[in-house]
């Protein structure tokens, strides 16, 4: 039995519309740079934030970041939201001691091909959630005070504060 082209062509969409429906929620942002105290550079490759298929629980936070220009240590990274006592508070943090990853740009010309990314792919279960207020805070030394990095992946802002 042949199908027509019309049929077929039908076919393929629905398809795709079902794997699309099956797909988990998300927030992403790329390519994002933030000057801290005009001295260190840091550039967000990737910041997402997934949560499961049955939108129970936050499941992903992934992150990828490296240092252009400056020194830089990361120290902690925080999921932060309003869904259990209405106000902001620290629903999930990575680590309970500084992590002390340093991820300081190379000054060196012979290092500079040589990128030190921070890279982490974190399965959490953060339920119950609030996605529009939630924030993902990341705590980065750097120029000698203790910066705290917020992306808040709803309206995909990124700022600092020291």
């Amino acid at each position: 039995m042949m199908l027509s082209k019309r049929t077929l062509c039908l076919a393929v969409l629905l398809v795709f519309a079902l794997i699309g429906m099956v797909e988990a929620g998300h927030y992403q942002k790329d390519n994002h740079a933030i000057y801290l105290d005009g001295k260190v550079k840091i550039n967000f490759e990737t910041l997402y934030m997934g949560w499961s298929r049955d939108y129970q629980a936050i499941d992903t936070i992934r992150y990828r970041m490296n240092c252009l220009h400056g020194e830089a240590i990361l120290n902690n990274v925080e999921y932060i939201d309003d869904a259990v006592e209405g106000h902001e508070t620290v629903r999930w943090s990575q680590s309970n001691v500084p992590m002390n990853l340093n991820f300081s740009a190379k000054p060196s010309h012979l290092d500079k091909h040589h990128i030190t990314r921070v890279f982490r792919n974190l399965k959490v279960k953060i339920a119950p959630y609030n996605a529009k207020k939630a924030k993902i805070r990341f705590h980065i030394f750097a120029s000698g005070r203790n910066y705290k990095v917020t992306w808040s992946p709803f309206t995909g802002e990124v700022s600092a504060i020291w």
